[in-house]
């Protein structure tokens, strides 16, 4: 009998593939971390993003670097290209789109370059709908002197349809009945100024209200065509319901937020050491969970869903990442399994696999198995009450 639970134990809940790690500008002497990981069918795409400091004649310069490299499921490096400090990449059909801080990149499957499309100010945020993409780019000068600019391009050859001037620093960018676009900083807990407000902008680029919101747009996703977003300053930060009009129909207290997930009516907010789940048909918090660290990035997989969390720590003059990846019970936010990882800055799942970009300069690439914990039920069932029932027949 001892046997027969051994096997059982085999085929139910060990990994069947072991995964494995990847690494990018692993030259470079800079701290750096994988920024953007992403998964498209056999091919996985991330990316390496760090600040190089140069002092030339007393001028210090910082310059926002990284490589974006592909990756085949088995571990197998395809290519690795310059392509600047990466905030998001997307996936497509004949390759990618890279997000850099200097503009968009289009990169096919080999590597090569084959559409680039330059900002005026730091890109921080793009989004693709249908046969448009739409960035979000911003900068700030002096204390008083923020500037920004929204475009919309041709997906097909990222040409520009037209471009919006903004005096306030763009940050996100999403479409729903109107285009939605915040302001505040990007990212990171630095910045002394407290500022943020919610754009509604039209298909043809006009600017059809604003509202007002005193802390920044730390993200901001789309349900039902009205705009979800999440804000922050210091530690504290808010949920909030804006329809296409301008109108807020619902403000929720929070804590500062690091990203939104939307999954049918609900939004599932992460960020200072908390997740919450937000009902959005009801406007009520549906259960909290607090963890160690804040937590960065989400994302929904086989009914599951992945929370990457952790910090920035220094000892020594070294800097290193802390964190966990957390996978938690959507209906009531028991964590179902936690797995050691540095800190957590992305994550893609897809295709049976789940890459996590860490702040470690990273990526882990996961068989599902060895992340979501298997339950005893449809196949595994099926096949425990036949061995369970040949061995009561020898017996």
């Amino acid at each position: 009998m001892k046997r027969v639970a051994v096997l059982i134990f085999l085929l139910l809940f060990l990994p069947s593939v072991v995964g494995w790690n990847g690494q990018l500008c692993s030259t470079v002497k800079y701290q750096k971390s994988i920024e953007a990981v992403a998964v498209e069918n056999s091919t996985i795409y991330a990316s390496c993003s760090y600040r190089a400091v140069a002092n030339s004649s007393g001028l210090i310069g910082i310059y926002y670097l990284g490589t974006t490299g592909a990756y085949s499921i088995n571990g197998t490096k395809l290519w690795e290209v310059d392509s600047g400090f990466v905030v998001r990449l997307v996936p497509l059909k004949d390759g990618v789109l890279v997000g850099s801080l200097g503009g968009l990149l289009r990169l096919n499957k080999t590597g090569n370059y084959t559409g680039r499309f330059i900002t005026k100010y730091k890109l921080y945020d793009f989004t693709v709908n249908g046969s448009y993409i739409y960035i979000a780019s911003g900068d700030m000068f002096t204390k008083n002197e923020r500037k920004g600019m929204l475009y919309k391009l041709y997906l097909s050859n990222l040409t520009q349809i037209w471009s919006l001037n903004f005096t306030d620093l763009l940050d996100r960018v999403r479409v729903g009945k109107v285009i939605y676009v915040g302001s505040g900083y990007p990212s990171g807990f630095a910045g002394k100024l407290k500022f943020g407000r919610l754009y509604g902008v039209s298909p043809e680029g006009k600017i059809l209200w604003q509202v007002e919101l005193g802390e920044w747009v730390r993200d901001l996703e789309v349900w039902k065509g009205y705009a979800v977003v999440g804000t922050g300053y210091n530690e504290t930060g808010r949920i909030l319901l804006v329809d296409y009009n301008g109108n807020v129909l619902w403000n929720q207290t929070l804590f500062y937020v690091e990203d939104i997930l939307v999954n049918g009516d609900t939004a599932y907010v992460g960020g200072y050491k908390s997740v919450v789940a937000v009902d959005l048909k009801e406007r009520r918090i549906k259960w909290e969970l607090k963890l160690p660290y804040r937590v960065k990035t989400l994302a929904i997989y086989k009914g599951k869903l992945l929370a990457g969390s952790g910090e920035f720590k220094t000892k020594n003059g070294t800097v290193y990442s802390v964190g966990t990846l957390y996978v938690i019970d959507p209906k009531n936010g028991k964590i179902l399994n936690e797995i050691p990882a540095g800190y957590v800055r992305s994550i893609s799942p897809g295709n049976g696999f789940i890459v996590v970009g860490t702040g470690s300069n990273i990526f882990m690439v996961f068989k599902e198995d060895e992340v979501i914990p298997k339950s005893i039920c449809g196949s595994g069932l099926l096949l425990l009450l036949v061995l369970l029932g040949k061995k009561f027949k020898k017996t």
